[in-house]
């Protein structure tokens, strides 16, 4: 959660050069909102509601055309890279990461309405019978997310509104989720690197330091650190990655390298948001330094601070597909340009 009021800090203070910029023209679009709600079928049992403690963050690309065709009048497209939590009701914590495809209405200057649709990768920890006793696990699925908002525009930079948002998780044999959340966002108009700090085409190296939680009962948080080398090409990066997960002093010590393919949306001249993928392979000293294949997703704010450097908070995601010693990094850092 740190890494999430740092980044709606970053986005209060951001640059005001795109207010005077028409939003809904190809701009960045962020929010995040709190709320509650409730589970029901599949491994659904005992207290079924979500504890106040749902929330969601927002990052897209608000359109105005699909596959080169307008869009009728009042009407955009956005796509969002969307970090959902449904909360803890009993024997079931479930998050994840949802790439979404949302039709945008404005009835009026002031209200705004949103149908969204998409594959929801979540991970759930829960504990479930075996012959040994009760096992707790990392149950990743794929499910959809659908999603529906209703946006109220409030005094305040160009396109801040209240966002009131529904949303419905459909998963096969587990679970389904019902939740409301309330919150704030902004869609940002048209923007793109300032000149000066275009980061296109250079190295950049640099490093970042947190946290980390195994996402497990009977461990503690660790300090976490990386190194990373990244490139950008326009709205695309390569990254590497080596990272030191820290000892959580019960199941989970890795170190290891990874790979990531990265989106980077401008939200001003000076500030972007980006999502990176890819593979990390990784040895546990806590499980005989044993060397395995997991995925890296992470959800980065970039906010330039010079020609040659970016100061950078994110949200690390390892997932391990083995059901087990699944882990969140929280990061801030610097990167320099060479």
């Amino acid at each position: 959660m740190a890494a999430v009021l740092m980044v709606h800090a970053a986005v209060a203070q951001a640059d005001t050069t795109a207010d005077t910029i028409a939003p809904d023209d190809h701009g960045a679009y962020l929010s995040v909102a709190f709320g509650n709600g409730r589970i029901y079928g599949g491994n659904a049992s005992g207290y079924r509601w979500m504890r106040g403690r749902t929330f969601e963050v927002r990052a897209g690309r608000q359109q105005d055309e699909v596959f080169g065709l307008a869009l009728p009048s009042g009407w955009t497209m956005r796509v969002d890279f969307v970090h959902y939590n449904e909360g803890h009701p009993d024997n079931n914590h479930r998050d994840g990461f949802a790439l979404q495809w949302l039709a945008v209405h404005r009835f009026s200057p002031m209200w705004t309405g949103e149908l969204g649709a998409g594959p929801y990768l979540s991970m759930n920890t829960t504990e479930i019978a075996t012959p040994t006793g009760n096992t707790q696990i990392d149950d990743a699925r794929l499910g959809v997310l659908l999603s529906a908002g209703l946006r109220l525009a409030v005094p305040g930079p160009s396109g801040t509104h209240v966002r009131l948002g529904y949303n419905h998780v459909a998963m096969h044999t587990v679970h389904r989720s019902d939740a409301l959340v309330l919150g704030i966002g902004r869609q940002f108009g048209a923007a793109e690197p300032a000149p000066d700090v275009v980061p296109d085409g250079r190295l950049w190296l640099g490093g970042t330091f947190g946290t980390s939680i195994t996402n497990m009962a009977g461990t503690h948080g660790a300090h976490a650190g990386v190194l990373e080398a990244r490139q950008y090409a326009e709205r695309w990066g390569i990254g590497y990655k080596f990272l030191f997960e820290g000892d959580d002093g019960a199941r989970v010590d890795r170190r290891g390298l990874a790979g990531q393919l990265w989106y980077v949306q401008p939200v001003t001249p000076r500030l972007s948001m980006s999502a990176g993928l890819g593979p990390y392979v990784a040895a546990n000293r806590r499980d005989g330094n044993r060397t395995a294949t997991n995925l890296l997703i992470s959800f980065q704010a970039e906010r330039a601070l010079s020609a040659r450097t970016r100061a950078i908070v994110n949200f690390n995601r390892i997932k391990t597909f083995r059901k087990t010693n699944d882990r969140d990094l929280f990061q801030i850092g610097l990167l320099r340009r060479f």
